[in-house]
């Protein structure tokens, strides 16, 4: 063999050798993604996890449960040579220099320091029969998203089965670990109880059908927001919604606003005879204070603002004295330790509303025996210790206190009154009183009424109050909405004395050539809305549209109302909608507007 023929031969055997072992090294690396958990390589040294103690919410003590979580699910995700569970000194020691809620960006923060892949947190929320276990299994170094558990039940004896099936959870999605059978979760109470899927709540749907919806363009509106997503797991809380835990009374009204000066904003609401100021943390409305108005009154509207300009938003209460025939208003300020009057026994109907070139401002107006709206809405201000009319808004007749709003409503540079009538159909004016439109459909719709007597009648005239009107750039686009309340019911307005809805939404109507145009709606819940606000009510910096939803009316000697609040994100600016995330309560308010 000449030295050329040779050479060309060895170069040949060299490059196949080299050709086999790549693919050999390829073999080996495929087998390896296939026998090892996700994410973990032959070198690959134990995953570390941070199991962080869950906060209890609940009635009663229930502290010894904090230890008892922590160390089931220690036991459950240790795994040997492949999971390690952080100490529970070193963790411990971690959280003294922890102060205020925990976050997923805290918790990386407090993983991170002690060199840690994932941390675990949570809550236990347990009121009366309602059970509910919140989690969160956070990649720190944001390789996987974030998994998210969220189960309930009517029994505290579900709370061990709950942390076991969430335990499997991780371990399959996390670390890959089969699982020989999944436990069954608890059967769950009939109705949804602290946070609900969305669909859940509808009328005649159960939670098997249910499909996440967001805030969704109207059939047929041109443009819009997101549309409707694939059908979720039942067990992880839907995007773009969040629901309270019921309360048993009926919630008569709600507004948003920063009560006691401390930069946040807190939720009030009331009921018939009670005032209630709550904040949302971690997940939760937590109750800050409640308390009792004057015994025999009936509380018929609440609104926010900070009128006195001390830095401290007062609460106006709109309150009917004994027969209801006189207003026995009254209005509570912070002072540091509690809510105290700072003006009672007015006689005034009071709302809080945004004028264009005035900003929020408080509104006025008087009641006699025989005629529940006096005419004359006035702008009030603080003057000498007291609430004082300062002019009279130009008004369109027969429009009262309650159902108006004002804005350029046409976008046309030009500010208009849309305004309910009596039979719930939206209106607009020019501000000199002029109609401009009205609509063919009945928006609005309240269960809360006023009543005054006529002359030679023995049953006292009722009427229904119209529902908060907000003018307001719903979606960043720069031209304003309508945004509306609307109830319906085949029997709902049907009886002058009687009103049952079945089904409420919210809405939001746009301008064009016809008139005002549904083009986004939320799911409808079960029930009625009683009133709403648009704050930022988690305190991350956007505003949201926040409902008082009544889910049963309840009725005198026989059954207990229920309630709720609900909370929906709004739109994202479309200057930005081309990404997907946009500020929420934890991801949770998103898709529904």
């Amino acid at each position: 063999m000449n030295r050329e023929l040779f050479i060309s031969v060895r170069r040949k055997e060299l490059e196949l050798k080299i050709k086999m072992r790549k693919r050999l090294f390829g073999l080996v690396l495929l087998f390896s993604a296939v026998i090892l958990a996700p994410g973990q390589t032959i070198a690959d040294e134990p995953s570390r996890v941070v199991i962080m103690p869950f906060n209890i919410h609940a009635d009663r003590d229930l502290s010894f449960l904090k230890e008892g979580i922590v160390d089931m699910l220690t036991s459950r995700l240790s795994w040997e040579d492949r999971v390690v569970v952080v100490g529970r000194k070193a963790t411990d020691q971690a959280l003294k220099n922890v102060s205020g809620p925990l976050n997923e960006e805290i918790a990386r923060a407090i993983a991170t320091s002690l060199q840690a892949d994932y941390i675990l947190f949570g809550s236990l929320t347990i009121f009366g029969n309602s059970v509910s276990l919140d989690g969160k299994m956070v990649d720190v170094h944001q390789k996987r998203p974030t998994l998210n558990f969220f189960k309930q039940g009517n029994e505290i004896d579900e709370v061990i089965p709950q942390i076991n099936l969430f335990a499997t959870e991780i371990k399959e999605r996390v670390f890959g670990r089969p699982v020989a059978a999944r436990p069954r979760p608890p059967k769950g109470p009939e109705r949804p109880a602290l946070y609900a899927h969305p669909e859940s709540l509808l009328a005649g749907k159960s939670s098997d059908q249910a499909k996440v919806s967001s805030f969704k363009p109207a059939p047929g509106a041109a443009g819009g927001f997101a549309e409707s997503a694939d059908t979720l797991a039942t067990d992880i809380t839907p995007p773009g919604f969040w629901k309270s835990h019921n309360f048993n009374f009926a919630i008569n009204g709600v507004a948003l606003g920063d009560v006691d000066g401390d930069g946040k904003t807190e939720v009030v609401f009331i009921s018939k005879q009670r005032v209630y100021v709550h904040r949302f943390e971690n997940q939760r409305l937590f109750q800050i204070w409640e308390k009792a108005a004057k015994r025999h009154g009936r509380l018929i509207a609440v609104d926010v603002a900070d009128v006195n300009a001390n830095g401290r938003a007062e609460i106006f209460v709109t309150s009917l004295k004994g027969g209801g025939d006189r207003l026995d208003s009254f209005v509570l300020e912070w002072n540091g330790n509690s809510f105290q009057p700072l003006s009672e026994g007015d006689s005034w109907y009071y709302r809080v509303i945004n004028l264009p070139d005035r900003g929020r401002v408080l509104l006025g107006q008087k009641r006699t025996m025989d005629e529940a709206f006096v005419p004359g809405v006035y702008q009030l201000a603080w003057r000498n210790g007291q609430y004082a009319p300062q002019e009279r808004l130009t008004l369109p007749k027969g429009i009262n206190i309650f159902g108006f709003g004002v804005g350029d409503v046409m976008n046309n540079g030009r500010q208009m009154i849309v305004a309910f009538d009596e039979g719930d159909h939206l209106r607009i004016f020019s501000r000199s009183g002029e109609e401009k439109w009205k609509s063919g459909e009945r928006y609005g719709g309240s269960m809360n009424y006023v009543e005054s007597w006529s002359k030679n009648e023995d049953v006292p005239d009722r009427l229904y109050l119209p529902q908060r009107i907000y003018v307001h750039d719903f979606d960043g686009d720069g031209k304003q909405e309508v945004v509306v309340a609307s109830n319906e019911g085949t029997l709902g307005r049907l009886f002058a004395r009687l009103r049952r809805f079945t089904s409420g939404y919210m809405a939001s109507l746009s301008w064009s050539s016809l008139g005002l145009v549904l083009n986004r709606q939320t799911p409808k819940l079960s029930g009625y809305v009683s009133d709403f606000a648009i704050g930022d009510f988690d305190n991350d910096g956007t505003h949201e549209v926040v409902v008082a939803h009544v889910g049963k009316g309840g009725i005198p000697l026989i059954s207990r109302a229920k309630s709720s609040i609900v909370g929906y994100e709004m739109p994202q600016p479309l200057s930005s909608a081309s990404g997907i995330s946009i500020s929420m309560v934890s991801r949770s308010l998103a898709n529904h507007f």
